[in-house]
């Protein structure tokens, strides 16, 4: 490397391309004085090609080696014993706070505890996993000591929503349409109820995870919170099924697998479905109206800020 006293740094733009995927970054390089240049400096070389990572784990909602070692600080664990309760090898999470990027099932799994006190309780009871006892300990001490100190977001985290409103719609779709098979009384789901059901998914995700579930605009219209999206793509339609025994377009049934797949989000569709279900488009839109919810402080026909939904999903008021 040319010596420090015969150079000079300034920006410069360079793209990086990591698993084919090419991302462009401006960052701090340094440069020849005489020759105007480019030289190597480890250090801010490093800095460059870390931004591109980063753009990377954001594209692909992956989780950061800080995001990784914090985890399992809270838990109090060592390499050793957190790759023993992940069920990989130590030199794997060694990998991960270095920088590399998990696997899609790691980083599944990883998030689903993460974001989820729930499943990690679950997780550390469930046989099959073989948990050592000192480590199940140190595990349920981590979650007491987190019950007293629960992070409460007022922010977005920056970050790409994975499915789209319709997506997720789609999943709701399907779930009422076998049930409708095998139980005669369940109602055909409505585009008023399933808005409603998708709003207060938003609002749960983002209360736990400080992240949009989707990006469409949520609209406060007469009967409550409207997902754009949504409503657009079934404008005119009450129901959105159709007729009774009828399979349902391709896309749904993609969609719903998809999902499917991803324990995070489909266990909390599936707790929505289960809290909210059984309720009428008329009783969750009531729930919607109460004084001082998102959609009453804000004028019909506007968007409903989605900072004030976070905000008053994570003070434990879900309306």
């Amino acid at each position: 490397m040319k010596k420090m006293d015969n150079t000079y740094i300034k920006s410069y733009t360079n793209t990086f391309v990591i698993k084919g995927h090419s991302y462009t970054v401006t960052a701090p390089a340094r440069f020849d004085s005489k020759t105007n240049e480019l030289v190597d400096d480890f250090e801010l070389d490093d800095q460059a090609a870390e931004k591109a990572n980063e753009m990377y784990r954001e594209e692909f909602d992956l989780l950061s080696p800080k995001e990784i070692k914090s985890f399992r600080n809270r838990l109090t664990l060592s390499q050793r014993d957190f790759a023993k309760l992940i069920g990989v090898s130590p030199n794997t999470i060694a990998l991960y706070e270095a920088g590399a990027f998990p696997t899609t099932a790691h980083n599944r799994l990883l998030k689903s505890l993460m974001y989820d006190d729930r499943n990690l309780k679950d997780y550390i009871t469930v046989d099959q996993h073989q948990i050592p006892a000192d480590i199940q300990n140190k595990v349920e001490e981590a979650l007491k000591t987190k019950s007293d100190s629960k992070r409460t977001f007022t922010h977005f985290i920056a970050g790409f929503s994975k499915y789209s409103a319709l997506q997720l719609a789609n999943w709701f779709r399907i779930k009422n349409f076998h049930d409708s098979l095998n139980d005669e009384n369940v109602e055909e789901l409505t585009q008023m109820k399933v808005v409603k059901l998708l709003y207060f998914a938003f609002g749960r995700y983002a209360s736990q995870t400080g992240k949009e579930l989707f990006t469409s605009p949520i609209i406060a219209m007469q009967h409550g919170p409207v997902v754009e999206e949504v409503h657009q793509k079934f404008s005119g339609n009450r129901g959105i099924i159709g007729e009774k025994g009828q399979k349902l377009d391709d896309d749904a049934y993609h969609d719903h697998d998809l999902i499917e797949t991803d324990s995070e989000v489909s266990r909390l569709l599936t707790e929505i479905e289960d809290e909210y279900g059984d309720k009428t488009a008329v009783e969750l839109r009531n729930i919607t109206h109460q004084p001082g919810s998102p959609w009453n402080q804000t004028l019909q026909g506007r968007p409903i800020d989605k900072t004030l939904i976070l905000k008053t999903f994570g003070s434990h008021y879900e309306m």
